[in-house]
């Protein structure tokens, strides 16, 4: 039995448990995980249904069978709709043959497009649905060591191509230069992006989420690289933050030994049995004891794996204990509105006793390149 039919099997026991008779995964990192094989199909519905004894049955579009068909998991069980005909029919003959009735219970994928969920509701207005994601989340977020060792190869990766990106810094070049440097290396490098990289200099950097642009590089211009590239599917994830020629602004050294210490708190405090709560609370308490608290907005840190964001999360709210073979980041920071920002992430994994780091270690103070 494969790691996949393994799988499918865990998602059975759990929809027996929970008394659905089915779950219906969409195009996403859970079909991923369960087949080995994923296609968003855009518009177009594709599914996995799972039910909760027998054989579970993929309905996709008619051009994306063969696919279906080849999978690791080996469904044997794929109907291929035409577009002229759509996928109703193709959906509702999949429940029938599975025997089940009209007034069914299902799990279905969180990102299944509203207007697919919505299509199923109108051909079984009797049916009830449910999100399967903290399901499936029991299932993903345990990483086992063939799991973890494509992490690793990832964290591996990204750190080499971040490393090699504060080289190549130019005065002059813009933020989407950067960015299309970082991408022609995942190419080099034979592997894909995990998400688009973001590139912030000088004041970008105070906004966490930036849209990369087209702000040029200045001597003493602290530069944010948040990126991150995919081993075998699985995600990695870091942010570096340096000065580039010197230190612009008087603040960012201390600015950057909070945020760094805040990292360092927040790792050490991670271990099996205490919560994302505790490790948010433990990296946060740093950065409100220096008085940067109101400049902290994001939470401390996600999960990942085959998405670069899932659980756990490591945020105020999440009482939930970690447990040996979770991965999620750590990535306090602080953001001060027009002059810069700071924000330093590693992934990490929990271990029997506490949390390992998958990445390098980074620098304890602002490190300055000079390209």
């Amino acid at each position: 039995m494969s790691d996949y039919n393994r799988r499918i099997e865990l998602l059975q026991r759990q929809l027996t448990a929970a008394e659905a008779d089915f779950g219906l995964l969409a195009g996403t990192d859970h079909m991923q995980y369960l087949t080995g094989w994923k296609e968003g199909g855009h518009e177009r519905f594709v599914g996995l249904f799972v039910p909760a004894h027998g054989e579970p049955g993929f309905v996709v579009p008619a051009m994306n069978a063969r696919q279906a068909q080849t999978t690791p998991a080996a469904v044997k069980d794929v109907s291929g709709w035409q577009d002229e005909t759509g996928w109703h029919v193709s959906a509702k003959d999949w429940i029938r043959r599975a025997g089940i009735g009209a007034n069914f219970k299902a799990l279905v994928d969180d990102e299944l497009l509203s207007v697919h969920l919505l299509g199923l509701q109108s051909l079984y207005p009797a049916a009830s649905f449910a999100p399967i994601g903290d399901t499936m989340a029991a299932l993903r977020e345990i990483k086992t060591e063939a799991e973890l060792a494509e992490m690793q190869a990832a964290a591996d990766l990204i750190d080499q191509i971040v490393e090699e990106s504060l080289e190549i810094l130019t005065e002059g070049m813009t933020e989407l230069e950067l960015q299309s440097w970082l991408l022609d290396a995942f190419s080099r490098f034979d592997t894909a992006p995990s998400f688009t990289p973001l590139c912030c200099f000088g004041a970008n950097g105070a906004m966490p989420h930036h849209h990369t642009g087209t702000a040029k590089l200045k001597a003493g211009d602290i530069v944010i690289i948040d990126s991150g590239c995919k081993s075998a599917g699985y995600a990695s994830d870091i942010t570096r933050t340096v000065a580039f020629k010197h230190v612009g602004d008087d603040e960012a050294n201390r600015v950057y030994d909070v945020v760094y210490r805040a990292h360092i708190a927040g790792r050490n405090h991670a271990k099996p049995g205490v919560s994302g709560e505790s490790v948010d609370a433990a990296a946060r308490a740093v950065i409100e004891n220096a008085g940067y608290g109101e400049f902290f907005v994001h939470r401390t840190g996600h999960g990942i794996g085959l998405s670069t964001h899932e659980p756990p999360y490591i945020v105020k709210g999440n009482t939930a204990p970690l447990k040996p073979g979770m991965c999620f980041s750590v990535e306090p920071g602080i953001y001060l509105p027009g002059r810069f920002g700071v924000r330093i992430e590693n992934i990490v994994t929990c271990t029997e006793d506490g949390c390992r780091s998958l990445d390098a270690e980074p620098s304890p103070t602002l490190r300055v390149v000079h390209g």
